[in-house]
């Protein structure tokens, strides 16, 4: 943890955020681009406050908080703390980690990456370079170098909605002191290209198409293109740093003398603005509305379908944006005993889970079939023919055009074995839940489900124990799996049940907690959080199969109850800077618009959020810059998920 602890400070006040004008070194200190629409101007001046359009200021007072940068929506802030940590912050003035210090590091200008999945900053040691170091923006993950290791400093990273990273670059001498002049440039991966020469603490508009910068403690804008012009837009008066473009890159702000902020449009000798109440270091604090989209139908076969279709395409419409799936799972829907580990397998095989009665296929459901699937396709039957999914449901399938893979066993247990055996016979992560009951192997089979994904590099199953102990089939399992494979167990029986394996608990007091402990310890950088009620299976069956593809977490809520869930206001604020989406599964007779409407102010910054029913684009991010890159090492081992897990329950204890 943090030092002192990081915790809700409800009693602290609606004042402080301080942010640093942080000089390294060429004369210049932080830029900041918006991501979104911009809002209020903002600025700090050094001490403990934000100041706001209103003269108020957020923060916490237990810390002194340098290097601010406002997240895409305008949620949470990143920052430095004193004790060299990245943390965040919002108008609640909870305060979460991102990176823990390192010893005899420091660091310096936290920046958002595109989306907000990843989060980027600069670092120094003793004797060494600036260089730009990045996480993902939860938690728990691995910090990883930006920059390349070629004796230059680099240093005032900044970002925008494409994920374009400008950096400051300079020399360096043998003692890692800087030495000659600064410039500016693209930093692509390990590719560094110059974009201006005798320049510094550059900040990049949202659309990429200009950078602003400090040379000569003036403020000079250029377009971002090979041999564009430079204009240099303040002449004369006190020194200018810190520049911040707004969104259409039309206004530079910057601080003055350390004083005050000034403002000018990005136009040659245009006239300065200064703005007398904001103190400091200036930044625009994003105005990106978020949402909440409810998927939901007239029965359990409509909501499956209906999340289905937002995120899946038709597959006769080659110009339909939307994810390819190549197979779809169907499973029961009047039990979850064989469905618990189809989300799971919906994910890794890239698909759909549909669920239908267990006599016929129903009608909804094979006309979602023949629009998301090419004729010919597999499509998974969970669980035998006598027990679960008739022969007739089997031939149906295979009248449609596509071809019905049953996997079955002779009980619920053997079931989640073939399931598992269909994802990954040797997998790398086994997580087990009880069988016996529905709601800690559904938040498990998303967190399974994801970690399937391309670029993962790894294979995860769901395994379902009866309770507290293991059937011979599921023993015979565990005792055959490689010793690298690593055990999870999820829930109060998961964890008993694998014990005897060395199995790694993930488990809350109830439901709901254990739910949040799953996304604590699987999940980091998400733009989605997808909340069902704990009080039924149906729709969080097929929901935790779409959160599994988005490579985003299932969260439980009580869902007719008349406050919000905790579990909603936990997570949602914690990841709020990099969550632009919230997904209700069913209609409001099972999640009511309390956990809905609490979901999206949870998530949202100061735009809020747009309410959607059934919208049809909800798709994962698959930038390579911030997204598949950044992320690909995100899977954590089991001494990270054990981690994770412990310091989400002391943050839960300290609310």
């Amino acid at each position: 943890m943090l030092r002192p602890s990081l915790r809700r400070r409800s009693g602290a006040g609606a004042i402080v955020l301080a942010i640093g004008a942080t000089t390294l070194f060429g004369g210049a200190g932080t830029a900041h681009a918006t991501h979104g629409p911009s809002g209020e101007l903002t600025s700090s001046d050094g001490t403990h406050t934000l100041v706001t359009g209103d003269g108020v200021g957020i923060g916490s007072a237990d810390y002194t908080i340098t290097d601010a940068a406002w997240s895409p929506d305008g949620s949470r802030a990143v920052f430095v703390t004193g004790y060299g940590d990245i943390a965040t912050i919002g108008d609640s003035m909870e305060v979460y980690p991102i990176a823990e210090a390192q010893t005899d590091v420091t660091r310096a200008t936290p920046e958002w990456v595109g989306d907000g999945s990843t989060v980027v900053w600069a670092a120094k040691e003793a004797g060494s370079p600036w260089r730009i170091e990045g996480s993902v923006s939860a938690v728990g993950f691995d910090v990883v170098r930006r920059s390349p290791d070629d004796g230059n400093h680099y240093s005032e990273p900044d970002t925008n909605g494409s994920s374009r990273l400008v950096v400051q670059r300079q020399a360096a001498d043998s003692a890692g002191n800087a030495v000659g002049t600064p410039e500016i440039g693209f930093l692509d991966g390990s590719t560094y290209t110059r974009i201006a020469t005798d320049a510094a603490s550059p900040t990049i508009s949202a659309d990429g198409s200009k950078v602003a910068f400090v040379r000569g403690e003036q403020i000079w804008v250029r377009g971002t293109a090979a041999g564009a012009a430079e204009v240099q837009v303040t002449i004369g008066g006190t020194a200018k740093a810190d520049p911040v473009l707004n969104a259409d890159g039309k206004t530079v702000a910057f601080a003055q003398g350390g004083t005050t902020v000034g403002t000018a449009p990005t136009t040659a000798g245009a006239p300065v603005t200064t703005i007398p109440y904001l103190p400091g270091v200036p930044d625009y604090r994003p105005a990106k509305k978020d949402r909440v989209v409810r998927l939901a139908g007239s029965d359990r076969y409509g909501t499956a379908s209906a999340i289905s279709q937002s995120h899946w395409a038709s597959h006769s419409n080659a110009s339909d944006p939307r994810a390819k799936a190549t197979v779809a799972v169907l499973s029961r829907s009047d039990t979850f005993a064989d469905a618990l580990g189809g989300s799971a397998l919906a994910a890794a095989k890239n698909g759909p889970l549909l669920m239908t009665p267990t006599t016929t296929l129903a009608p909804a459901v094979a006309t979602e079939l023949t629009r998301v699937l090419k004729p010919g396709s597999t499509v998974y039957l969970l669980g035998s023919a006598a027990g679960a999914l008739s022969t007739t449901v089997e031939n149906q399938v295979r009248s449609l055009g596509f071809t019905p893979v049953r996997l079955a066993g002779t009980d619920r247990y053997a079931t989640s074995i073939a399931i598992a055996n269909a994802i990954d016979p040797t997998p790398d992560k086994v997580l087990a839940a009880t069988g016996a009951n529905f709601p800690d192997a559904l938040a498990a089979g998303a967190a399974a489900g994801a970690q399937n994904l391309p670029g993962k590099g790894t294979s995860a199953v769901v395994i379902l124990t009866k309770d507290s102990t293991l059937t011979p089939a599921t023993l015979s399992y565990f005792d055959a799996l490689p010793a690298s494979t690593e055990i999870y167990g999820i829930g109060l029986w998961g964890d008993i049940a694998t014990r005897p394996y060395g199995g790694i608990p993930v488990s809350g007091s109830t439901r709901y907690e254990t739910a949040l402990y799953v996304a604590y310890a699987f999940f980091g950088g998400y733009q989605h959080i997808g909340v069902a009620t704990g009080a039924n299976w149906p729709d969080a069956l097929a929901g935790g199969a779409l959160m599994g593809s988005l490579d985003a977490p299932l969260i439980l809520a009580p869902g007719t109850a008349g406050q919000v869930g905790d579990e909603i206001w936990y997570l949602g604020e914690e990841m709020a800077g990099s969550v632009h989406t919230g997904l209700v599964f069913g209609s409001a007779a099972v999640m009511n618009d309390v956990q809905r409407n609490g979901l999206g102010f949870h998530i949202s910054g100061p735009a809020g959020y747009t309410p959607v029913t059934n919208a049809t684009d909800v798709l994962r991010t698959t930038d390579g810059t911030s997204t598949a890159t950044a992320r690909a090492s995100a899977p954590r081992d089991g001494a990270d998920v054990a981690a994770a897990v412990k310091a989400g329950k002391e943050r839960l204890a300290e609310r």
